[in-house]
């Protein structure tokens, strides 16, 4: 053998040995420090992780009656690998899923797609129709969709989910976090054509979420419902009608009504988006002569004036050299008489009495200028001026609840406070919170604090029960019982627009209800909250304490 001969064969050998331990480095590499990216690879080709969606908390009224709650369903996926035949499966699919043609065809011809959504909470005839073409690569998870049984009832405080099952609006949002649960995960290996094989190789179960009960009645929401209603299409607002109904020794909400309304069901099909939102919480204006009640008990209770101190009603008041025409010229009266025949001239007479600081310490602890605290999202603070900012006027006609913004449910707060004892109320919709059989939270009535004496709320409840009988709010009379009220109109910022409103109570000697009623810019048959707002809320203060003597005795 030459030199030159040894020297190649060396070369070769050196070569093989160097391949050899290469390729054995390589095998070593994948069996052992790349198997689990390699394992993980394989299974990603031949399993379907699927998020299991928990099942949502149902809401309930105060006697279990369901308000909202979950129907069978249908969640829709995809894995476009296995799908052999995309537009025939577009032209089969699409009508099932409220999905246009070509935007299904897309999604399940795009092959470096692992998996899509499809649909989530398709009703269950669509998913029965999805089941029977049995297509491979096509996935249906069993489900639910949000349901609420009675339409449109509660529509604004309930609220709605979206398509993920998510709360958007009202309680559905704003108790989110109890009523979504927490979703789980199932992990199962699938055939070539997509299908599933044998039980899930791993199977985390979700955990269901929260029941919500209310204070609400669902029969005293009923009538409020169908009495705003019925005035709604005989004064046709611009605005709408408003309408709450409390229990003023618990600060309980037992009916809150807007109209219009929307069908939670099918949250979309309305004319404008502002319906979703809760005037009853979120809207403010001025209370006009409603808040006459707030303005005499903080004069009763400071002693500027006693119910039968007599006073001059010529039809005007000068303040400050400007003269101020009241709606009203009543000659001479007393106070309490002042109160039933809502006279603004007297009432901007007893506020110069009372004072900037003493009438703003009492509209600060009547709960205006701050957001109650209520469990409905949305909820708006009202709008007062700052105290260094008033003059002389603004006080004078924030005496009969003109330059002061509130929202019904301050309003109806406040109003209570005046005809329970004295004690405001922190309002309140939810009774309690329940998982299973446990309840995990109670909300029990609770005093923010007392802003007027027994003795006070005793003499305003004679004197309230006086103007539904002898003065402005004869028309919320309701025969059998005792009912108390005050009436209030507001010129709504615009010559010819009004809010009629009306606040009242019953039985007098010992409240179970009280009424707020709220008429936006009424366009026929009158504008006035006796003639307007009163009617209102006498149909349901009347059909409530019949059902009260009735059912809850």
């Amino acid at each position: 053998m030459t030199k030159s001969l040894k020297r190649r064969t060396f070369i070769v050998l050196i070569f093989f040995f160097i391949m050899t331990f290469a390729l054995i480095g390589r095998l070593i590499w994948i069996q052992s420090i790349n198997s689990e990216k390699l394992a993980m690879a394989v299974e990603r080709q031949s399993t379907a992780d699927i998020i299991l969606k928990p099942q949502r908390g149902n809401i309930y009224d105060v006697n279990g009656n369901i308000l909202a709650c979950n129907v069978p369903a249908g969640d829709v996926f995809a894995a476009p690998k296995f799908i052999k035949n995309p537009q025939k499966v577009s032209e089969e699919l699409y009508k099932y899923l409220n999905m246009d043609k070509d935007s299904l065809y897309k999604i399940l011809s795009n092959k470096d797609s692992e998996w899509a959504v499809l649909g989530r909470s398709i009703p269950l005839e669509n998913i029965n129709k999805i089941k029977s073409l049995n297509i491979p690569g096509i996935y249906i998870e069993d489900t639910f969709m949000r349901n609420y049984p009675n339409g449109k009832m509660l529509s604004q405080v309930l609220g709605f989910t979206g398509i993920d099952g998510n709360g958007l609006y009202g309680l559905e949002y704003s108790l989110d976090k109890y009523l979504s649960g927490i979703p789980g995960r199932e992990i199962s290996l699938v055939d070539a054509e997509g299908r599933k094989v044998g039980v899930p190789s791993k199977l985390y179960k979700p955990t269901n979420g929260d029941n919500i009960v209310l204070t609400i009645d669902s029969v005293i929401q009923s009538y409020t419902e169908k009495a705003i209603k019925n005035a709604y299409e005989k004064y046709k607002p611009e605005n709408g009608i408003t309408a709450i109904v409390m229990n003023p020794k618990t600060g309980e909400i037992l009916a809150m009504a807007n109209i219009p309304d929307f069908d939670p069901n099918n949250p979309q099909k309305i004319s404008s988006q502002d319906y979703w939102s809760n005037p009853a919480v979120s809207s403010i204006y001025e209370p006009g002569s409603v808040f006459k009640v707030i303005t005499a008990s903080a004069a009763l209770e400071s002693a500027v004036v006693t119910p039968d101190e007599q006073f001059d009603d010529p039809g005007y008041y000068i303040v400050s050299g400007h003269r101020i025409n009241s709606w009203t010229k009543l000659g001479k009266i007393n106070f309490e008489e002042a109160i039933e025949k809502s006279s603004d001239t007297v009432f901007m007479q007893v506020v110069e009495r009372l004072g900037v600081d003493a009438f703003y310490k009492y509209i600060q602890a009547f709960g205006f200028g701050t957001p109650t605290g209520i469990e409905l999202p949305g909820e708006a603070s009202g709008m007062i001026l700052p105290k260094s900012k008033i003059y002389p006027v603004d006080l004078a006609t924030m005496s009969f609840g003109q330059g002061i913004a509130v929202t019904p449910i301050q309003m109806i707060t406040a109003f209570s406070a005046v005809i329970n004892g004295g004690n405001l109320m922190a309002p309140h919709i939810i009774k309690y919170i329940e998982n299973g059989d446990k309840i995990i939270k109670e909300y029990k009535p609770q005093i923010v604090r007392q802003v007027i004496s027994k003795k006070t709320s005793d003499t305003m409840k004679y004197i309230l029960e006086k103007t539904v009988t002898e003065g402005t709010g004869q028309a919320a009379q309701v025969p059998g019982y005792t009912v108390g009220g005050k009436t209030g109109t507001t010129e709504n910022y615009a010559p010819g627009k009004y809010v009629a409103s009306f606040a009242g109570f019953a039985p007098v000697e010992n409240p179970k209800i009280a009424v707020l009623v709220l008429v936006k810019n009424p366009t026929q048959n009158g504008h006035m909250g006796g003639e307007v707002a009163a009617p209102i809320a006498q149909e349901i203060l009347g059909n409530t304490l019949r059902y009260y003597d009735t059912v809850k005795k």
